[in-house]
């Protein structure tokens, strides 16, 4: 009786692993993500959508529309980072595009590696810098290497962020000559887009409304303005970027791609990771373009419906699961404020390196006590420091106090703030800080308050609002729902490595945020 009961189980015990080898995986994971998409615009436009594009996400996949980043000073490549390791900044190690390198003393981007060399472009890319493990990353891990991956993004941070350590391919635009570029990181440079790049010197583009004016009514304008913008060959590719067009080229890359390869061809799970923009026109305020914002989300429906249609068409949506999250901000411009006269001003970042080497030499001695600064962070001259015989901590508390006199400073955080057990708001701050890229210290202004570099800088200046955004699975094992509750961003990490069964990354959990 007692062999029986025991066999019995030994039996029950192998149960799940019967029922996940049984399990349907994909063969195809699309993971994209839209810069600056949000929440309440992706809802508020839906009477504007087809039926194949945001709705049948939203009906049929499991939606998270109050999804956000649990740290402070977002861009779209800590965001990125972020969605494809389920981490934060402090452990992945991308706190922003760009930041200031101690050992050269000078603004580097994070994806930057002169290990290697261009493709299409003279700035060579590699995800060095990214210090944790992707979900891609995985995907090759679990399949010995056979799992194709392939990035397709607008701009170099996220195409080399969102590929991972492993990818096979990734390609953004090159901002100079609009060719589609790469790394010789990923190897040889693929064939099918060396053909595209043959069709950017006659290329030309136009960006209209889609549907007729009337109907875009979301922002309550009585008589809409139409618009039009023309883009030819090599001519304005930043402000391309900020357009409808670039989507439809990201599409078109896409299914390019997908026509020359074996991507979802067989049991074994690939990934292609396409990135769209959904912000403003060309750092525009949506006051002066809310028609342009309302049709950026129309086309983007019809791109993700094109996509969907055609990858349905080559491997079957049975077959594919798809993602969708977003950046997680907007960008704003800086002079919405001033007109409705509310509160606002400018930090101008060299006036403060300067006063604040003033007020230290007061207290210390003449010296050279900042090493450069780079938007919030300061960066001290720890070498002077040391080499003057100076206790550190004194000198940071001094370069607090100076900091917390300077108008616009909500709060200044230092390294010395993020130890021991620590409150979610000093959490939250921590996420966002990296020891081997932040500085020593940096600020947080009051709302409406802005950072320059330097005078010239101001010129048309913009900054970041975080937003509530959408994640959105959709496709081969997810069941429809909505989880209204807060959710951070690291979700969508764990969440793809459960349905393409391979293991977390970084054995990433909800803990880390």
């Amino acid at each position: 009786m007692r062999i029986k009961y025991c066999m019995i189980l030994m039996l029950l015990g192998l149960l799940p692993s019967f029922a996940q080898q049984n399990m349907k995986s994909p063969k195809l994971y699309i993971n994209i993500t839209v810069d600056q998409l949000r929440t309440d615009f992706l809802y508020e436009f839906s009477g504007l959508y087809g039926e194949d594009g945001f709705k049948r996400l939203l009906g049929g996949g499991k939606v998270y529309p109050n999804a956000y980043y649990a740290f402070e000073n977002i861009d779209r490549a800590s965001a990125v980072a972020t969605l494809a390791t389920g981490t934060s900044p402090y452990v992945n190690g991308i706190v922003g595009e760009r930041w200031l390198d101690r050992s050269s003393l000078r603004i580097v981007n994070c994806v930057e590696d002169h290990k290697y060399q261009g493709v299409y472009t003279n700035a060579p890319m590699s995800p060095v810098r990214l210090k944790a493990i992707t979900v891609t990353d995985e995907m090759k891990r679990a399949t010995r290497g056979n799992a194709i991956v392939c990035s397709i993004a607008p701009d170099e941070d996220v195409a080399v962020l969102a590929g991972g350590h492993a990818a096979d391919e990734v390609l953004w635009k090159n901002n100079i000559t609009g060719y589609w570029c790469s790394s010789s990181y990923y190897g040889l440079y693929p064939s099918w887009a060396a053909d595209k790049n043959k069709e950017v010197h006659g290329r030309s583009s136009k960006w209209e409304p889609l549907l007729e004016v009337e109907k875009y009514n979301n922002f309550g304008e009585e008589t809409p303005d139409a618009f039009s913008y023309s883009f030819n060959g090599l001519k304005n590719i930043r402000e391309y970027k900020t357009t409808a067009c670039v989507n439809d080229e990201i599409n078109e890359m896409a299914k390019a791609y997908l026509e020359s390869s074996l991507a979802g061809q067989d049991d074994i799970a690939d990934c292609l990771s396409l990135t769209y923009y959904a912000g403003n026109y060309n750092g525009q305020s949506m006051e002066e373009r809310p028609i342009e914002i309302q049709d950026m989300y129309v086309r983007l429906d019809r791109n993700i419906a094109d996509l969907l249609n055609y990858v349905d068409r080559r491997i079957g949506l049975e077959n594919v699961v798809v993602s969708i999250a977003s950046t997680g901000y907007v960008i704003e411009n800086s002079e919405d404020g001033a007109k409705y006269r509310l509160p606002s001003g400018t930090i101008y970042m060299d006036r403060i390196e300067g006063l604040l080497n003033v007020y230290l030499g007061a207290q210390f001695g003449k010296g050279d006590y900042v090493e450069g600064v780079y938007g919030p962070q300061l960066y001290l001259n720890r070498k002077a420091i040391e080499r003057m015989k100076l206790d550190k901590l004194d000198v940071v508390s001094h370069t607090v106090e100076f900091l917390k006199s300077v108008e616009g400073v909500e709060d200044v955080f230092t390294i010395y703030r993020l130890g021991g057990m620590l409150s979610p708001e000093m959490q939250y701050v921590k996420n966002g800080y990296n020891p081997s890229s932040s500085g020593d210290v940096w600020l947080r202004l009051m709302p409406g308050w802005k950072i320059a570099t330097d005078v010239a800088s101001e010129s048309n200046m913009t900054y970041r609002t975080p937003v509530m955004f959408p994640i959105i699975i959709y496709g081969c094992g997810v069941k429809p729902e909505v989880i209204e509750n807060m959710t951070p961003a690291n979700i969508l990490a764990a969440e793809m490595a459960r349905i393409l069964h391979i293991r977390r990354p970084n054995d990433n959990s909800l803990r880390v945020f």
